[in-house]
């Protein structure tokens, strides 16, 4: 087939594609819609649409899709209609990893598109921390080993996630009543679109401290290793119950400690050989941490207890199994100061810099 064969088969494709799930009247989108599987769903398709949260991405509503009879999530980026094309071009690069994506939709009212997304039932990860302390260590090994799957597969990709946190991780279950079996299903949500990069300036810094990497609130730039802190924080969270630094102003005065080496706390009972790799995870030095496919083989190894098994992973797992299970006497309200939403910074990391080489000389 020629060139212009191909090009005419592919606008036929398209339009009869579009003919059957309908279109938005902005070909770019259409164009993007088509080419990732996805589909334009009229507003009037959604009913009790309602206010749900409005966080450092954008504001986000919950709704019910008629045609599926499903809870759904719209979520209106910031500034999303200005920046429509870069932000599709941004997003067919990871749109492999965002599957719980259906399609997009445009608010009539307000004129403003927005990405329909799969609704997470069982809420985000923070929201199911005291849950989750309760399970016992493989279950709890377990539901991380998800969540680590997902850095490695985003690293694979060359990618990075940059706002890596408990609120990003989202939980969801799905129970058959025949069976009564109860399937859990834990994703990552706002896969490197919640930084409004091209709206900072130099010295910026945007994120949730407490999982933000301490050379990252110096100012340089994301990387795998500063994802693998944030996992860290995540680790610990699996121990306590509670967010990191929750008694804590997550103010300037935080940042200079965690860029001075101040971790939470390590919580009584942990296994030793878990410890150790949550503190390789929060390593100073980027260099220092372990990569996403070494957490993972690690956790796996703990999870599957392999047929051939060293005396050391033996002792590991029993670790594991005899680690008593139950909460902590951990102060579980944050502080009023504590802030768990990504957001602009009112500090530079040119200041915090200023600060500590003072304090070095």
């Amino acid at each position: 087939m020629t060139d212009l064969g191909k090009l005419i088969d592919y606008n036929y494709r398209l339009g009869y594609y579009l003919y059957l799930l309908g279109e938005s009247e902005n070909a770019i989108l259409n164009k993007f819609i088509y080419q990732n599987y996805l589909e334009w769903i009229p507003y009037d398709q959604f009913k009790d649409v309602k206010y749900f949260d409005n966080g450092g991405f954008g504001t986000i509503h919950k709704a019910i899709w008629l045609s599926r009879n499903i809870e759904v999530i719209l979520k209106c980026p910031n500034n999303l209609n200005e920046n429509l094309d870069e932000f599709l071009n941004e997003l067919g690069c990871k749109n492999s990893l965002e599957s719980f994506i259906y399609g997009f939709t445009k608010n009539p009212d307000t004129l403003n598109y927005m990405i329909v997304r799969k609704y997470a039932n069982k809420g985000n990860l923070r929201e199911n921390l005291t849950k989750i302390i309760e399970n016992n260590w493989n279950q709890r090994l377990f539901m991380l080993y998800k969540i680590i799957l997902w850095l490695i597969e985003i690293h694979g990709k060359k990618l990075i996630h940059c706002d890596f946190h408990d609120g990003n991780i989202l939980y969801h279950s799905d129970k058959e009543e025949e069976n009564e079996v109860e399937y859990k299903e834990v994703y990552i949500s706002d896969l490197g679109l919640c930084q409004p990069a091209k709206s900072l300036k130099k010295h910026d810094i945007y994120g949730v401290i407490p999982f933000m990497a301490p050379e990252v609130l110096r100012g340089k730039p994301h990387t795998p290793a500063s994802d693998i802190y944030s996992f860290s924080m995540i680790m610990w969270e699996f121990t306590s119950g509670i967010p990191p630094f929750n008694d804590r102003a997550h103010d300037f005065e935080l940042s200079i400690s965690i860029c001075k080496g101040k971790r939470p706390e390590i919580i009584e009972d942990t296994p030793k050989c878990y410890v150790d790799l949550m503190k390789k995870c929060w390593n100073e030095d980027p260099l220092e941490r372990p990569s996403a496919s070494e957490v993972g083989n690690i956790i796996v190894n703990w999870i599957s207890h392999p047929q051939i098994i060293s005396e050391e992973l033996e002792n590991n797992i029993m670790e594991f199994i005899n680690a008593p299970i139950g909460n902590n006497n951990l102060i579980t309200e944050s502080h009023p100061q504590a802030c768990y939403t990504s957001r602009l910074l009112d500090f530079t990391s040119e200041k915090l810099n200023e600060i500590l080489v003072s304090e070095v000389n």
